[in-house]
């Protein structure tokens, strides 16, 4: 990215990567017989299109990134973490202590990574 560091542009595709994933997820929750019209086929169509910009930004975040394994595993713990939250703000999903405690265990893996 423009005058961004290997690093910081690694990190805003990461970043972006995972708020792209976690809306289109929340689509695909809200998709289907739902949209007036639509259908479930249009939906799945629709929820290629939607995602497909997460996929993109996780390529650019895996090209630049400074390893595979830290980018991958920081970018499924950011998957998790962003799903969880929104489930329980916009679904009412339960975030149980269970929850809370495999996203904090999900962090200590990618502390113990070392990504820099």
């Amino acid at each position: 990215m423009l005058g961004m560091s290997t690093t910081a542009s690694w990190a805003m595709f990461l970043l972006l990567s995972v708020a792209g994933d976690a809306l289109a997820t929340a689509y695909l929750k809200l998709s289907g017989d739902r949209i007036d019209g639509m259908g479930f086929f249009g939906a799945a169509v629709a929820g290629v299109v939607v995602f497909a910009p997460s996929i993109v930004l996780f390529g650019y975040a895996l090209k630049t990134g400074p390893s595979y394994i830290a980018t991958v595993v920081i970018w499924a713990v950011g998957i998790y973490a962003a799903n969880a939250v929104l489930g329980f703000m916009a679904f009412g999903d339960t975030f149980s202590i269970r929850a809370a405690l495999g996203i904090a265990l999900a962090c200590v893996v990618v502390v113990l990574l070392k990504p820099v």
